[in-house]
């Protein structure tokens, strides 16, 4: 079958399409701010009833979704069986080769001022370019590339620059991406001998293992273009290659809403972009040229290739495409996440947590009889056999800090208008008493400890609530 399917009948060309696996990589969800409209839950709902075993997410620049994914994915695994529905970690980052390490607020206006005018032009702009991890290290350093943008690289969008992509490259699958991208951005520039060169300098960054190339079915006016450039690169570089959707909705009849949202990005009306598009204006509004990026399953797309790029994707190269994404979920599947509490360790905890104990003991002037003893006797015991140590020095670190600026603030009293008497279960704790957590004396009370903490189950979160306090006017402090 050639990519032209000439002489065939269309039926029998359909009928003949090869079901050869197919996963979504290119994946936005609504953490894509004013971008991507489809929600992770409506994602992990769908993918297994379009046959997807894997569920991608490459946000722009972030990566906010993850921890709602995993539990989407295990929501569906519950429900339909283990292994129904895999997390696949990715980030459509945003590159600029111009953006260096910001440390200060408006540094990027400086910046750009000491810039001549063509680079001004290019320091503007901020390419994609997707980046899937593979492995353990590869999803530490899509947090450390996603970081390092929101932190130090952010100029309109968080960025990263070829500097610490190469830094953090390792474990890492990077693709070609959209047409937004540095070698999308080139082509339109200068042609295919310009995207050459950027290809060839993403190839010598990465190596042809870790760098793939990637086409979409979409109705945007620039696509087959593009795609019929990238079928030429792939032969000449002898690159891998992957099929994607550049997915920004859940279902079909989400595009309306999309647009919608897309209207309000870029602060224009439908009828301003038609206008704009009619004057073939060079702005990107490939988004809202194209109903096509919802999830689609491979029968869809199959379908799409067949009306409106037989003629542009030969079916081999299709089908090959299909099949990289499965082949690079199989070797990204099994990236596991510490998802232990990641608290603060105060060292010789043990130690400062008694002291701080005796202290609050003799200041509340609580009574040394049996009953209070053995009371501070047994919760000691139990929090530092199940490691709440820090935990609760921290948690006096927070109250005491918010009382002092209180007074700060107030120019009089103790502070105790910042901090509350305590709420639920943790008014059960003599300890939380003694440090100044909570207000309440649950001996005299009557409360139980064990209903925040037992040898059963862990402590139950520390729910504290702090005032909004507003500085007095200086004539009302006398």
């Amino acid at each position: 079958m050639t990519g032209r399917v000439i002489g065939m009948d269309m039926k029998e060309v359909s009928m003949k399409m090869e079901i050869t696996g197919y996963e979504h990589l290119h994946l936005h969800s609504d953490f894509s701010t004013l971008d991507g409209f489809g929600q992770v839950e409506e994602y992990c709902v769908r993918a297994p009833k379009i046959n997807q075993n894997f569920l991608t997410i490459s946000d722009h620049g972030m990566m906010g979704a993850v921890p709602r994914q995993i539990k989407g994915c295990e929501k569906i695994n519950d429900k339909l069986g283990k292994d129904t529905l895999s997390p696949i970690f990715a980030v459509e980052l945003y590159v600029n080769r111009l953006q260096t390490e910001m440390t200060e607020e408006n540094e990027g206006k400086k910046i750009y001022s000491s810039l001549t005018e063509i680079e001004q032009n290019e320091f503007k702009s901020s390419s994609h370019l997707l980046a899937i991890a593979t492995n353990q290290e590869g999803y530490k350093n899509l947090v450390r590339l996603s970081s390092w943008g929101w932190t130090k690289g952010f100029y309109r969008r968080p960025r990263v620059n070829y500097e610490q992509i190469k830094k953090y490259k390792e474990g890492i699958i990077f693709t070609s991406c959209c047409y937004a991208s540095e070698i999308g951005r080139a082509f339109e520039r200068g042609g295919e001998d310009e995207a050459n060169n950027m290809i060839e300098r993403y190839i010598e960054m990465f190596g042809k293992e870790h760098f793939y190339l990637e086409i979409m079915l979409l109705d945007f006016k620039k696509q087959k273009p593009y795609d019929k450039f990238i079928v030429k690169a792939k032969e000449r570089y002898g690159l891998k290659i992957i099929l994607s959707n550049d997915v920004h909705y859940c279902n079909k009849e989400d595009s309306h809403y999309q647009r919608l949202m897309l209207m309000i990005q870029t602060n224009r009306t439908i009828a301003e972009i038609e206008k704009a598009l009619k004057e073939d204006s060079d702005q990107d509004f490939f988004e809202l040229q194209d109903a096509n990026l919802w999830m689609k399953s491979e029968e869809e797309l199959n379908a799409k290739w067949l009306s409106d790029y037989a003629d542009t994707i030969p079916y081999e190269i299709f089908c090959e495409a299909k099949r990289t994404t499965v082949d690079i979920c199989r070797k990204a599947k099994g990236v596991q996440l510490d998802r232990s509490l990641k608290l603060p360790v105060i060292p010789d905890g043990d130690d400062k947590l008694k002291e701080e104990i005796m202290i609050g003991f003799q200041s509340r002037g609580l009574p040394k009889n049996r009953e209070y003893l053995d009371r501070i006797k047994e919760e000691y015991s139990l929090i530092t056999r199940k490691g709440f140590t820090s935990y609760f020095l921290i948690q006096k670190m927070m109250t005491d800090e918010a009382r002092r600026v209180c007074r700060d603030i107030l120019g009089f009293g103790d502070g105790s208008q910042a901090v509350g008497p305590g709420r639920g279960s943790c008014c059960g704790s003599l300890i939380c008493y003694c440090l100044g957590i909570t207000s309440v004396d649950p001996v005299r009370e009557g409360l139980l400890f064990s209903r925040f903490m037992s040898e059963a189950r862990g402590g139950r979160s520390l729910k504290l609530e702090f005032s909004n306090i507003d500085p007095l006017p200086p004539d009302e402090l006398s």
